[in-house]
């Protein structure tokens, strides 16, 4: 009778090396498939966005970082829906983490700079678009929003120099035209030729081509009223913000108390994360009317230049 033949040590490695791969590939597929639904409820997360249905956009968007919580687009996103729902400060924190996993994207700056200006911080929101700029130059976007910044400031010499960047990045932005017009008009010069070539690029079955019209002198301020009752924009009816645009041109013609008069109507019937609804409360400050309650966290703004 043959001895039992010893235990072949060897041929079990083929098996543990087999195991141990199959391991590996359970755990890559199953990562590959968190990734994957990430990405699915990150995209769900931005139709519901899209369709400012905010509390199911940050549940899609908490399910899609629970999967994936290196997913920058959901951390971004989640942020602007935060936004969208007035909670800045979470939006803050989500935006900071985008940040951190994308140090050099313009368009987190950008957005977190969005939010300092809704919270009235003027002065971080400027640095934020700034510093997107340093990584894009022709930022658009963060052009835009620190010419604005500016202008609410009081600072129309900036103001004017980040909008006319903006505005040859984008030649048919009619708002950008408008607020560049506005800048250029407080520092007392000629610009209609400009503004009459910006206008003609824009649209003028949309809005806000009434309001174009208006600024140069071919609609009437009661006409732009009914047309701005009717107009929507992002799905907002453009009522209120035409008061403002109506203010800063009594301003311009030298009749304080009417321009107070129509920021105070656009300050009352605004939204406040309307641009037009912090110039208006930025103007009134300007000519010593006090802010309310829920604005005084707003940074001051200075003393503007004279108006002609």
């Amino acid at each position: 009778m043959l001895p039992p033949r010893p235990p072949n040590r060897r041929s079990r490695r083929p098996l543990a090396l087999a195991v141990a791969a199959g391991l590996v590939l359970v755990a890559w597929v199953g990562c590959h498939n968190g990734s994957r639904d990430a990405g699915v409820m990150t995209s769900a997360g931005a139709t519901h966005l899209q369709m400012r249905e905010y509390e199911r956009a940050i549940r899609d968007f908490d399910r899609a970082l629970a999967l994936d919580p290196g997913l920058v687009a959901a951390w971004r996103q989640r942020a602007l829906a935060h936004r969208g729902k007035g909670d800045y400060e979470r939006a803050l924190a989500d935006l900071e983490q985008a940040i951190l996993l994308a140090p050099s994207d313009p368009r987190f700056y950008t957005d977190r700079g969005v939010t300092y200006e809704l919270l009235g911080d003027y002065s971080s929101a400027i640095h934020d678009f700034s510093r997107a700029i340093a990584f894009k130059p022709n930022h658009a976007p963060a052009l835009e929003g620190r010419g604005r910044t500016h202008f609410y400031l009081g600072n129309f010499a900036q103001a004017a120099s980040d909008l006319q960047r903006g505005l040859a990045l984008d030649s048919a932005d009619a708002y950008g035209a408008i607020w560049l017009h506005f800048a250029r008009q407080r520092l007392r010069q000629d610009d209609r030729e400009d503004f009459l070539a910006h206008a003609a690029l824009v649209d003028r079955t949309k809005w806000p081509a009434p309001l174009l019209r208006y600024l140069m002198g071919d609609l009437s301020a009661d006409s732009l009223r009914t047309l701005s009752a009717t107009a929507q924009l992002d799905g907002r009816s453009q009522s209120c913000v035409v008061s403002f645009y109506l203010g800063e041109e009594a301003l311009l013609n030298g009749e304080p108390p009417s321009a107070v008069s129509l920021f105070e109507e656009t300050r009352a019937t605004c939204p406040k994360e309307l641009n037009e609804h912090r110039a208006a409360v930025a103007e009134l400050q300007r000519m010593g009317r006090p802010p309310l309650l829920t604005e005084r966290s707003a940074s001051p703004a200075p003393p503007a230049a004279s108006v002609r």
